[in-house]
């Protein structure tokens, strides 16, 4: 089921294109950031899921799935990972989730 959240602030994003999001992970999606988020803040993470089409993302160069470090406030500390392989991102979460 899609989350309200992406929906309104991603209203043409395909839900059929996101992968099963991981137990811990909420809907963080907003309009301002290039493509929909899910965050965890147990973990102090938080996952952007770019657009499935590398054409329809703001910077087509870019990796599909990126996955960032926040502070116990929440904001941006930095980048861990980047890539277009989701099993590749899920093992990244596991391991920077210890």
């Amino acid at each position: 089921m899609t989350s309200p959240l992406l929906q309104n602030e991603f209203p043409d994003f395909d839900p059929a294109t996101l992968p099963a999001i991981p137990a811990g992970f909420v809907d963080s999606s907003w309009h301002n950031d290039v493509c929909p988020s899910f965050l965890d803040e147990q973990r102090r993470l938080q996952v952007f899921i770019d657009y499935a089409d590398p054409g329809e993302r703001e910077f087509p160069e870019s990796r599909r799935f990126r996955l960032h470090r926040l502070n116990e406030h929440l904001e941006y500390v930095d980048t861990i990972a980047g890539s277009d392989d989701w099993s590749e991102m899920l093992d990244t979460i596991e391991e920077a989730g210890r």
